[in-house]
């Protein structure tokens, strides 16, 4: 008999017990039977059936029903009958769809709709419950059901008929009285029957497993009505042992299961918690605070300022207002009955995991800084709150932000940044000046560091001062840079690279570009290092204007404008960046794209198409003043000659976009008036002496020689409008910039070797006559002399102060809100039409001698001497980027007429009446003019300071003027440079000679 496997035994084992059974040719214990296949029609098969083995020695296992080859591993239903998917064609397909239709519909066949005509619908009633309610265990019926009383309102508490504190609202049925009523009496029933002892035991086991200030607490309540407790121990008969005993167990029995009470006073919640709710075993009070109703808000009686708080649009909110809290103005923090968010809370939810709570905070405190910096808080807070934010860090919060992965932030964080460094007003200004005599040179909006250089420990001078300061603003960590210059606190966290990578790579919305490049308008505009370190954005090919859908095309304007003044004012940093921008980034033909096509025929609104044609024109007037892009002009030639016969046309009609074409036509006159300049020089080359030829400029004379007759007739053309107020103010500009091209004209007319000298004094004489004298004899002119008084920045050191938020380290010019009327800013000042005037004037009288004298009308207008006698007695004042801005222009006027009264000194008799006056006003001048202005420093120290036409008349002065000539003279040698005063005074010639 052959043995079986037993456990243990090994694969050698069992492959030598099969060998042995299949030696032996016994009959296996089981038989397999195969299993008929329909498919195939057989009925099985059984091991008979299968091959025999071909070799014995090997050991070969088949299996039945598997197939030779591997199934595939993809799963595939089971296939099916042909004869099941087999129908006839006079089968109804409704009944086939019918008998197979396992939908829903056939199991609810048949629905009754129920009448419910004849039933009152009921909304339903609301309750103070701020969940739904829930079913509890303790509602549901239960074998054991433990059912308790306590104490009476009346009578006997064995023989009342109602609970005092059990009421039954709990249950949640209609029965909810019934079923109080009979755990009542199952109460009673089952004290009577209960023994003295048995009630003291169960007493005592209640109160081992209840909480003893529980106990206290009913006892506490029991123990309220003593005249009841009397009454109960004179019907009872019992002893007071007994029935203290006999309270207490019946308090604590069902303090053990009333949910109707607390320890807490809850009266005050609007909502009182219920222990059948979720989680709310363990009720905080403390946390169910917030659902109470706000305090309506009083203002403290107190000596200490509040806390300011703001709106999410950054408004300001007083303290008393009583604001609704569905406008999400009120939060859990400190003093929530005050509605708005205060500085330090926003601070703190800017820094939040939330990205929603970072880009709000940022927002708000954007729109706050923005309102800030109009003034809107500067009567209503105690203190700047720029300068408080700047103190708490919040520049460096938006330059951290900036570099936050998250869109939102990114462009919150770029549009509070712009809102703290760019005033919008200010550039509006800066545009609005650019055709004034020198307004397009650039200004820095370098901030006045006083506080640093206190704080230096040694003077140096020179080159080596401002190598030394570079020193120390590298070695200097980044706040405390920031804290007296925020832009050269930015540049030091590399912020121009940020914002380059914003503008390439994330591609922002459209807002948060013009953002960017507001800022990166700004931080060129701080100094020429600064110019030096901005990256240029790089223009992408869909920028042209030229497409189908108006939101994006306006947008791309937007943009277009905004690059372009980007990099004009990138441009004023000097020659070498205008000329790295002209060729590295082909500028020319961009410039010429824009500019040869009429703003009317781009497909954008009139008011966006004018104004991008006049940033190229700008552009294109930067760089000819430094002599280049000159090449451009015979290109365009022939748009410059249709936009000048267009001049006249300016004055027709009241179109809303004649101030933005006035504009234009304006940096028109601007670019021709460079482009006039550049090509006079050719007269300067030929006399040159130098032994290297110089290459002639790009643009010849004789290219720019017709361009005086069409601006000379618009001219004539323009001046009668000077009586119209309204008319005047708003061609001013255009009048202005034609009367510098005048002058600019005729000084390199005179030089050029082709003209004859007799033709050019010819045609100064006809200007003079026929223009110029008859425009100084009108009224408005008068007019315009009495108005330097009230519209100086001497005069009237009020209208350049700085704003109420202004603050030392972000250079401002203090525009924000406008400037008034009546200011050298304003739409009624006469300082800028003036100024070109006396420029012209000047330069005609250099070229022709012989008409000085026909000009010495011009020096005896009383305005004019009003306001010279009154610039040169008041002090200078405060030296902020705003004053020194705004008085460069002043002195521009006044130094034009000390240098026509020099001239007039020579040649005018009657000129001793005016001299000490203007030798006052140069002495002053000296002693005011500022760094940038080193040429009229030359002019007013080589030909009027120490000039002997005015010394003789220093005598008529008195003690005191003496002292002051004296003074300012000192003064105004040393702040340009000298270490002191000259050895010799003219008070002193005087006095000796």
């Amino acid at each position: 008999m052959l043995s079986r496997p037993k456990p243990g035994e090994s694969e050698a084992d069992l492959l030598r017990f099969q060998n042995q059974f299949l030696a032996a040719r016994a009959c296996p214990a089981v038989k397999i039977v195969k299993k008929a296949d329909k498919r195939k029609g057989k009925e099985g098969s059984t091991d008979a059936e299968r091959p025999p083995l071909q070799d014995d020695s090997k050991d070969v296992v088949m299996l039945d029903g598997f197939p030779d080859t591997l199934p595939t591993l993809t799963p595939a239903p089971p296939k099916k009958s042909k004869s099941a998917s087999v129908h006839f064609e006079d089968e109804d397909p409704e009944e086939r769809l019918e008998s197979h239709d396992r939908h829903i519909t056939a199991v609810f066949s048949k629905i009754i709709e129920r009448d419910t005509s004849a039933q009152a619908v009921t909304m339903p009633v609301p309750t103070g419950d701020p969940f739904p309610r829930t079913f509890h265990r303790s509602e549901i019926k239960s074998e054991v059901r433990l059912r308790a009383d306590v104490l009476y309102k009346d009578g006997d508490f064995l023989t009342s008929q109602r609970p005092c504190l059990i009421t039954g609202e709990g249950l949640g049925s209609q029965k909810s009285e019934q079923e109080a009523q009979a755990i009542h009496k199952e109460n009673l029933e089952k004290l009577q029957s209960m023994s003295e002892e048995e009630i003291l035991q169960e007493q005592a086991k209640l109160l081992a497993q209840l909480d003893p200030s529980l106990v206290a607490f009913l006892k506490s309540q029991r123990g309220n009505n003593e005249g009841q407790k009397k009454e109960l121990k004179m019907e009872l008969n019992r002893p007071e042992e007994f029935l203290e005993s006999l309270i207490s167990f019946i308090a604590a029995l069902e303090g053990k299961i009333d949910i109707s009470f607390s320890s807490h006073k809850d009266d005050d919640l609007p909502v009182k918690p219920r222990k059948e709710w979720i989680h709310m075993d363990n009720v905080e009070f403390e946390k169910l605070e917030w659902m109470k109703d706000l305090p309506s808000p009083r203002q403290r009686k107190t000596k200490k300022g509040m806390q300011a708080r703001f709106s999410l649009k950054g408004e300001l909110i007083p303290a008393d207002a009583d604001l609704p809290t569905h406008l999400g103005l009120h939060h859990h923090g400190e003093e929530a009955e005050r509605a708005g968010y205060s500085l330090q809370e926003l601070f703190h939810l800017s820094r939040s995991q939330v990205t929603q709570q970072r880009t709000l905070a940022l927002q708000v405190l954007g729109r706050i800084v923005q309102r800030a910096r109009a003034g809107e808080f500067a009567s209503s807070l105690k203190g700047s709150i720029l300068r408080l934010l700047l103190d708490a860090g919040f520049l460096f919060l938006l330059r951290f932000s900036l570099d936050d992965a998250v869109e939102n932030v990114m462009a919150a964080s770029v549009g509070a940044l712009r809102a703290l460094l760019v005033s919008l007003d200010d550039e509006k200004y800066l545009d609005w000046t650019f055709s004034w005599y020198q307004g397009m040179a650039a200004f820095p909006f370098v901030p006045n560091n006083e506080e640093e250089e206190e704080e230096e420990e040694e003077e140096l001078n020179g080159t080596e001062k401002s190598q030394d300061k570079k020193l120390k603003d590298e070695n200097k960590p980044d706040p405390d840079v920031a804290r007296y210059d925020v832009v050269k606190g930015l540049l030091k966290t590399r912020i121009q690279h940020r914002l380059r990578y914003i503008l390439e790579v994330v591609r922002p919305v459209p807002t948060v570009v013009l953002d960017v490049l507001h800022i990166l308008t700004h931080i060129a505009r701080h100094s020429s290092e600064a110019c030096s370190q901005v990256n240029l954005p790089l223009f992408r090919r869909e920028e042209r204007p030229d497409g189908v859908n108006g939101k994006e095309i306006r947008q791309t304007c937007l943009f277009c404008m905004s690059a372009m003044k980007f990099i004009r004012v990138l441009a004023s940093g000097g020659r070498n960046a205008t000329a790295r921008l002209l060729n590295k980034f082909e500028m020319k033909s961009r410039l010429s794209r824009f500019i040869a096509e009429d703003p009317l025929d781009l497909p954008l609104p009139k008011e966006e198409a004018v104004r991008l044609s006049t940033e190229a024109f700008r552009l294109w007037a930067v760089a000819a003043g430094y002599g280049q892009a000159c090449d451009l002009y015979s290109d365009l030639y022939p748009v410059l000659v249709r936009i000048l016969q267009s001049l006249p046309e300016l004055l027709i009609g009241e179109s809303p976009v004649v101030e933005l074409s006035v504009q234009r036509a304006a940096a028109v006159v601007t670019l021709l008036t460079h482009v006039t300049q550049t090509a006079g020089y050719t007269g300067e080359l030929n006399d040159s002496e130098d032994s290297e030829p110089i290459p002639p400029p790009p643009v010849a004379w004789n290219q720019v020689s017709g361009l005086q007759p069409f601006l000379e007739r618009s001219l004539k053309k323009i001046l009668p409008q000077i009586s119209q107020t309204e008319t005047w103010q708003t061609l001013q500009p255009l009048t202005t910039a034609c009367v510098i091209f005048l002058g600019v004209y005729y000084s390199a007319y005179s030089q050029q070797p082709s003209v004859n000298p007799v033709d050019c004094l010819e045609e100064l004489e006809h200007l003079t006559s026929e223009m110029l004298l008859p425009l100084l004899s009108q009224p408005a002119i008068d007019s315009m002399w009495d108005l330097l008084r009230p519209c100086s920045a001497l005069c009237n050191p009020l209208s350049c102060s700085s704003a109420p938020e202004s603050v030392g380290s972000i250079a401002s010019l203090s525009c924000t809100g406008g400037k008034p009327p009546l200011s050298l800013l304003g739409s009624k000042s006469p300082f800028p039409f003036l100024t070109a005037l006396l420029f012209l004037i000047n330069n005609l009288t250099h070229i022709h001698k012989g008409l000085t004298s026909k000009y010495s009308s011009v020096l005896g207008f009383r305005g004019l001497k009003d306001y010279l006698h009154q610039s040169w007695q008041t002090g200078p004042p405060s030296v902020t980027p705003s004053s020194a801005w705004i008085l460069r222009h002043e002195y521009h006027l006044q130094y034009f007429v000390l240098a026509l009264a020099r001239r007039m000194a020579g040649t005018c008799p009657d000129y001793t009446q005016h001299a000490s006056l203007h030798h006052c006003v140069a002495m002053a001048l000296l002693s005011r003019l500022l760094p940038g202005s080193e040429h009229l420093a030359h002019e007013v120290l080589l030909d009027l300071a120490f000039n002997p036409e005015f010394l003789p008349f220093l005598c008529l002065l008195s003690k005191t003027q003496h002292r002051w000539v004296m003074d300012s003279r000192a003064s105004g040698l040393q702040s340009l440079g000298f270490a002191s005063a000259l050895p010799v005074s003219p008070v002193w010639l005087v006095m000796n000679h």
